[in-house]
């Protein structure tokens, strides 16, 4: 018996393309898929630029208080800073040939939910070129900063042992206020000052600050400023010190040949005020666990200070 094989009938080539959408169909498919890639990608950089905005800098004052490195191009500022709700702030300068503005770029508070301690710290700027002559100012203010030549630094002999010099200003001394407190008593904004900070482990914590006596003094001898390069004047009668001479009041006391003062003399604090030929010196032992250094560990640390 013969059998016969019947095969399936094959759609025909007619058929097949009655499936395939029309153009029409598929530009509109397109479009629909263009528009929703579009929107993606709307949102995303909406996200972006919204994350952007909570970090982004935000002008503020600098501090007067402001070091220049010894070549001249490296301006430093003390800076308060609350790590667990802002980017960490920076030191900024725009320049000219004849002008350097600066100031302090925070970053936007991105997150409140968290508290912390806020700290200070030293933030630094490298100018293109020497400050030289050119005019350093506030940017948000104008008001001119007179900037405190590294080169003027005093060196310190003789440190408690443990004790090193950090750009983080203590804690202890946050407590009190941070490097934009009226610390040390005498500096001003027409002459320049700076103040060091040393630490170790634990506690108390120390501060020198010297306030140079003449405003002339921050472009003595400068890279860029030879023509300007000279010693600084003399400081004004009242600060004038011999051992008979002491402007400061408090118990009388004597640095290396000058008339000094103990300012403070607590279980928690402890200062130490003396003047010489070039600077004004404040010395400072702060702990508010009532563990400053002693009187004659505070005086053995001022008589070791030499200027440079």
């Amino acid at each position: 018996m013969n059998e016969t094989h019947i095969e399936p009938a094959r759609p025909s080539q007619r058929a097949w393309s009655d499936r395939m959408p029309s153009p029409q169909y598929r530009k509109a498919l397109l479009a629909v898929c263009a528009i929703v890639v579009f929107a993606a990608l709307s949102v995303a950089v909406t996200a972006l630029r919204s994350s952007a905005n909570d970090h982004a800098d935000t002008d503020a004052v600098l501090s007067t208080q402001v070091l220049l490195s010894a070549d001249g191009r490296t301006i430093t500022a003390p800076v308060d800073w609350v790590p667990c709700q802002m980017a960490k702030p920076r030191v900024f300068a725009r320049e000219t040939s004849q002008t350097v503005a600066a100031d302090l770029k925070m970053g936007n508070t991105a997150d409140l939910t968290h508290q912390c301690a806020g700290v200070s710290l030293e933030s630094s700027f490298t100018l293109h070129t020497p400050l030289g002559t050119r005019k350093l100012s506030e940017f948000n203010t104008g008001k001119t900063i007179t900037p405190f030549p590294a080169a003027r630094l005093a060196n310190v002999g003789y440190l408690p042992t443990g004790f090193a010099e950090t750009q983080d200003v203590p804690r202890a001394f946050g407590d009190a206020g941070g490097p934009s407190r009226p610390n040390p008593f005498n500096r001003n904004d027409a002459n320049p000052s700076w103040t060091r900070y040393f630490a170790n482990a634990g506690t108390p914590a120390l501060s020198v600050t010297q306030v140079l006596s003449a405003p002339a003094a921050t472009t003595a001898c400068q890279p860029g400023a030879e023509s300007t390069c000279s010693e600084p004047a003399p400081p004004s009668p009242t600060g004038t010190q011999d051992s008979t001479s002491n402007p400061h009041s408090g118990v009388p006391m004597s640095v290396n040949g000058h008339g000094a003062a103990l300012l403070y003399d607590t279980d928690s604090d402890r200062v130490i005020a003396w003047s010489d030929s070039v600077s004004t010196f404040t010395l400072e032992s702060y702990d508010p666990q009532h563990s400053a250094l002693s009187p004659d560990e505070l005086l053995r640390v001022a008589n070791s200070v030499r200027e440079p």
